[in-house]
Formats: structure tokens, C-alpha cells, sequence
């Protein structure tokens, strides 16, 4: 290697690594975008990093650090701005490659991103699993287990939609200018200014769920605008299109951000479908159980799926026996 190949080698070592500087930074990405070829060797030094990485313990918990690093920066705008497009997209695509590579090991920042048709990331979670990221307007995005989410590859402070399947927590920053931030799901859309709220649109669920935290959002719906209010949750019946609103303490639809299960009011039929996704198992519920009496319930711990069950069974009249991926509750 040539002297100047060797130092860019030795930064692009360091920025997988998590070890680099914002100035180095700089550096890595005039020579990744100086010349077509350049790309190239980025990439191949990449794959040789990620396959001589796999043998060395130490790596992956550097490579989860940088992956915080990179999760809560703005989708790396604060280094590569817009004239660093290019780069940004190829090291955040390197990035997950070598998730997948590593086989989704890492719990929290087990995602897929990828760039689909239309210029569109997509964002994904598998069930047992959660993210975060931080989009390039600075707004903060929790997506919960077998959700996703997507967005455009030029999304910023004037281009803020994103559609969601599944569910999600956003911390919307406000716009000087007051450009608004849409989230759109498979029913309604919530267009929002600044804001703190869940969305839960699930394709399975019978119902789409708002929950608003601070702030203000509009529901759109069929050419309606139906207004939100702090403290209250906004359901809407999939199957004949009504909606129904409550007062609820709305800081328990962000629990689950924070590895908590806490539910004012909740069936055991809707925690069962809950819980599977948050533990990735397969939860079947005895036909003489009473699945649409509501409950309270409070665990504010990273407890296992068998210690909330445990706890359950303190609560309500319930057992359950576990094989493998499958739990099976039964009346006692």
C-alpha cells in the first residue's frame, strides 16, 4: 500500500471501530467519494474488517458502541451534511451488512435497512426486539418488535413523512418554519408539529392506536382532521371505521421504550399478543380463560417472559407451562 492509502486505511479501521473523530471523519469521506475506485476499496476493507472481526470478542462490543453513536446522531448529518449523501447511505448500508453478518446477535440494534424502490429506507425489527434512530430533522423514533419503518432517502427539515407498520414512539422536533412531520399508517395518517406520542397500527390488530404524550397531533382520516389532546389515546375500529377516545395516563405507551410492561388497562388477550412480540414466543391462551377482562399492570424491570408470568399469576387466576417458543396459560 501506498503511504496515504495505508493512513485512510488505518481511519476507515478506526471508523469501524467506533474510534474515530468527527476531523478523520472528514477525511475518510473526501477519499471514499474522491474517485469511483475509492468506493471500492472501502468496501473491500469493510468485508475484511467484518470477517477477521467475527473471531474477536472485543470487536463486538466496540461495534455495538458505534452503533449507538450512530443511532443517536442524525442519521450522521452532523458530519456528512448534504453534499455527503453519498457516503452516509454507504457506510450506514456497510453498517447493517455486518449486523447481518453477525446474525442479529445484539438485541436492541438487531434492524434491517435497506434501500428500496423509490429512494425509500425501510427499518425494520424483528419481534423480540426494539430500535432507535434518530432521523436527520433531529427527530428521536423508538420502533417497537415486527414493526418498520420508512423513509425517504432525502428526508429532512422540509421533507418530514414516514409510513410505520407496526408500532412506534416518536419525540418530533419542532420546525422553526413550522413544517409539520406526517407518520402515516395502513388506516390514517397523524401529522404532527412537535410533538411526544406512540402510534400502534399493526396489520393483525383489530385497532389503530394514537397515544399522545405533549404537545398536539391531528388524526387524518378520509378527508377528516380529528384533533388529539395531551393524555388522551385515539382508537379506531379497523373494522367499521369509528374511533373511540379515552383519557389514559399516556406515559405508559412509552413503557415499553424503556423495557417496562405497564398498562393501566389491558385484556389478557391483547397482553398475550403483546408479549409475544416483545419475547418473540408463541403464546396460546385456554379457552376457558376470561381474555376480555381488563387489568393493571406494572412490571418496571427487564424481567423474562417467565418472571412476568410469575408475576401475572399474583394478579389474576392463571398458570402456565412453557416448551421451547410456546407458552401455554391455563386457568388454576
Amino acid at each position: 500500500m501506498k503511504e496515504q492509502e495505508i493512513d485512510n486505511h488505518q481511519l476507515a479501521i478506526r471508523y469501524f471501530e467506533g474510534r474515530i473523530s468527527p476531523s478523520e471523519e472528514e477525511i475518510l469521506f473526501r477519499f471514499v467519494n474522491a474517485v469511483p475506485e475509492n468506493k471500492n476499496v472501502f468496501r473491500r476493507w469493510e468485508e475484511e474488517w467484518m470477517l477477521s472481526s467475527k473471531l474477536i470478542p472485543e470487536v463486538s462490543n466496540e461495534w455495538r458502541q458505534l452503533q449507538r453513536r450512530m443511532q443517536v446522531r442524525q442519521s450522521l448529518s452532523s458530519v456528512f451534511r448534504t453534499k455527503h449523501k453519498q457516503l452516509q447511505r454507504f457506510i450506514a448500508v456497510a453498517a447493517i451488512a455486518f449486523l447481518l453478518l453477525l446474525g442479529g446477535t445484539y438485541g436492541l440494534y438487531q434492524y434491517r435497512a435497506t434501500d428500496v424502490a423509490g429512494n425509500l429506507f425501510a427499518m425494520e425489527t424483528a419481534y423480540g426486539e426494539k430500535s432507535k434512530l434518530i432521523l436527520a430533522d433531529g427527530t428521536v423514533v423508538w420502533l417497537n418488535a415486527g414493526s418498520s419503518l420508512r423513509y425517504a432517502g432525502n428526508f429532512n427539515t422540509k421533507n418530514r413523512e414516514v409510513f410505520l407498520i407496526g408500532e412506534a414512539y416518536f419525540e418530533v422536533m419542532k420546525q422553526s418554519d413550522g413544517t409539520p412531520f406526517t407518520v402515516n399508517t395502513d388506516h390514517y395518517s397523524v401529522l404532527v408539529k412537535g410533538t411526544k406520542f406512540n402510534v400502534s397500527s399493526y396489520p393483525e390488530d383489530m385497532q389503530a392506536k394514537t397515544a399522545l404524550l405533549e404537545g398536539a397531533v391531528d388524526i387524518l382520516y378520509q378527508g377528516k382532521h380529528i384533533p388529539v389532546a395531551p393524555g388522551e389515546l385515539l382508537s379506531l375500529d379497523k373494522q367499521n371505521g369509528s374511533f373511540s377516545r379515552q383519557k389514559v395516563q399516556a406515559s405508559q405507551y412509552k413503557s415499553w421504550t424503556e423495557g417496562r410492561v405497564e398498562y393501566d388497562k389491558i385484556t389478557l388477550n391483547e397482553l398475550a399478543i403483546r408479549l409475544s412480540r416483545k419475547y418473540d414466543v408463541r403464546i396460546h391462551l385456554d379457552d376457558n380463560l376470561e381474555k376480555e377482562v381488563a387489568f393493571r399492570v406494572s412490571l418496571r424491570n427487564e424481567e423474562t417472559v417467565g418472571d412476568v408470568f410469575q408475576a401475572l399469576s399474583e394478579i389474576i387466576p392463571i398458570r402456565y407451562e412453557r416448551r421451547g417458543r410456546d407458552i401455554y396459560i391455563k386457568k388454576q
